[in-house]
């Protein structure tokens, strides 16, 4: 599996782990003191986002938590952002709502943001009052993001803001439709969000035709979830990030409940979980150590 986080996540952690052993065997100079922390919170923040793709969410969020740690002692506003940004969005997907308000209201409290990075924390706003039923706030913090993504690319913006995108947005306004349990409205931005992926963007397209056969199927269009699976299995092979797949599987789970599917259906859905289940066993198992801490700072 060439794409993902399931394999590459052990390599960082290691990665890391020896990276602070170094730096507690030679010690670190005074004035490099900063910049030493700045690289090791970008290679933190790194291995924490990987390990969230690999669906190892304690030990990403620990990890998370060190590098914005790191960051903060290091001064270094943007790997902060960063980091912030990328915790909520994983509580967003482990359905904590309520804790990615309560990391993102600080960061748009506090303001000198650019238009763009603006853009990035509401939509974590809009996603995270979705989830929490409230439809008319999630809405308009959703209208606030598409205007402040309209701007555009400012010399201020950082170089991790490439990825927020009209592509982007449209998955997300899908996810957020479906969020609120609007199935049927969320299809079309996530069908938008699917067209615009390249074909080369292997995980990108996995991860919207697992999202689009969700909305498929909880919008009860049997034969167009069928269409989808079919588009999936030629890609489960070439993606190693479990979090899509605990996605499929939790869509399959919801399929199998329908009893009433067509034999054809039924069989489609079992050729697809046969072949999840496959790629979960071909993940190897990393070797259980313990993640870094504190740090030597």
């Amino acid at each position: 599996m060439r794409f993902g986080g399931d394999h590459t996540s052990t390599i960082a952690l290691r990665t890391l782990a020896a990276v602070r052993r170094e730096l507690r065997r030679r010690g670190v100079r005074p004035r490099a003191r900063r910049e030493v922390q700045a690289a090791v919170a970008e290679l933190a923040e790194v291995t924490g986002w990987l390990l969230c793709d690999a669906d190892r969410h304690a030990l990403s969020i620990r990890v998370n938590r060190w590098a914005l740690d790191l960051a903060r002692r290091a001064g270094d506003r943007s790997m902060e952002l960063f980091v912030v940004h990328n915790l909520s969005l994983q509580a967003t997907y482990l359905r904590h709502p309520e804790r990615s308000l309560a990391l993102v209201r600080p960061v748009l409290d506090r303001g000198g943001l650019t238009p763009r990075l603006t853009a990035m924390f509401t939509l974590r706003i809009a996603r995270a009052y979705a989830q929490m039923g409230l439809r008319t706030e999630a809405v308009r913090a959703l209208d606030t993001t598409r205007g402040r993504l309209s701007e555009g690319v400012g010399v201020r913006d950082p170089h991790w803001a490439w990825w927020v995108s009209e592509r982007g947005l449209a998955h997300a306004t899908g996810a957020m439709l479906g969020g609120l349990g609007e199935w049927g409205s969320a299809i079309d931005p996530i069908q938008r969000a699917l067209e615009a992926a390249p074909e080369s963007a292997y995980r990108d397209r996995f991860l919207y035709l697992c999202v689009l056969m969700h909305a498929y199927v909880e919008a009860g269009a049997r034969h167009d979830a069928e269409r989808v699976a079919d588009d999936l299995l030629p890609l489960l092979g070439t993606v190693g990030s479990s979090r899509p797949l605990a996605r499929l599987r939790e869509t399959l789970d919801r399929f199998s409940r329908d009893h009433g599917q067509p034999r054809g259906v039924r069989d489609t859905v079992g050729e697809i979980r046969q072949a999840v289940n496959s790629a979960r066993r071909s993940v190897i198992e990393p070797a259980t150590r313990k993640p870094p801490g504190a740090g030597p700072w």
